[in-house]
């Protein structure tokens, strides 16, 4: 198959508004009034370590003791990010993921780029599992430590088909002219930063970092074409 949709400009108009509605969403995060009222209680990446935690302890180790006046703060303020999360994060990042497949093949509906659309789809059905699991799991915490192995399974995968989804792109930009050698190897990051962090805790940063160097270039391109399309574009 290879079908042409649309045109490559209006495929980077359509990537670059669900980008920027994704970073906006990011922003808003830290404004809502939870957070805010939590400053302090939470450590950097506490929310990431939520999302991959597999045993009652860490739960502890991340909200506090059930007697620490955080951890009632850290939970609300948690609780706040994931609605918003499920709310319009989700549903923007899916969107740049499936309009920025299409931007980068000019429309093109090549198996590579369909099956770009499917990880990302993928991601998305794993994020709203693991989203809404952990959305259980916050009322009581440690008690429904049993509901851990779904979430952070869940993190895992959305993570893993992310990571597909970039090393994808990656491909379609590197295999033939014109090639666009600097993203093309940006969007290996994603993979790098899921190998890292699958093979250390710790480098739970590397992930998010990851994602950053891949994506923030793309949605630039995006924005960049929509604005001045090449003239085969027109």
């Amino acid at each position: 198959m290879d079908r042409t949709i649309g045109t490559p400009r209006l495929w980077a108009i359509l990537a670059g508004v669900a980008g920027l509605v994704s970073l906006a969403v990011t922003v808003a995060f830290r404004l809502l009034g939870p957070v805010k009222a939590a400053a302090g209680c939470l450590s950097d990446g506490a929310v990431i370590q939520f999302e991959f935690a597999r045993k009652a302890q860490e739960l502890t180790n991340i909200f506090g003791d059930p007697v620490d006046p955080c951890r009632g703060l850290s939970i609300d303020a948690v609780d706040a990010i994931n609605q918003l999360d499920v709310a319009a994060y989700i549903p923007s990042y899916t969107l740049f993921a499936i309009f920025a497949a299409l931007f980068v093949s000019g429309g093109k509906l090549r198996l590579p780029i369909l099956l770009a659309i499917l990880a990302a789809v993928v991601a998305l059905a794993a994020d709203y599992v693991e989203t809404f699991t952990l959305l259980k799991i916050t009322p009581t915490l440690e008690p429904q430590a049993a509901l851990l192995p779904t979430s952070s399974t869940a993190a895992w995968v959305k993570f893993a088909a992310l990571a597909a989804h970039a090393l994808i792109l990656a491909a379609v930009c590197l295999e033939k002219p014109p090639r666009r050698w600097i993203l093309g190897i940006l969007l290996l990051a994603p993979a790098v930063g899921v190998l890292a962090a699958f093979s250390d805790a710790r480098n739970l940063n590397l992930l998010t970092l990851s994602f950053l160097l891949a994506w923030l270039p793309l949605l630039g391109l995006a924005i960049w074409r929509a604005v001045r399309p090449a003239p085969r574009e027109l």
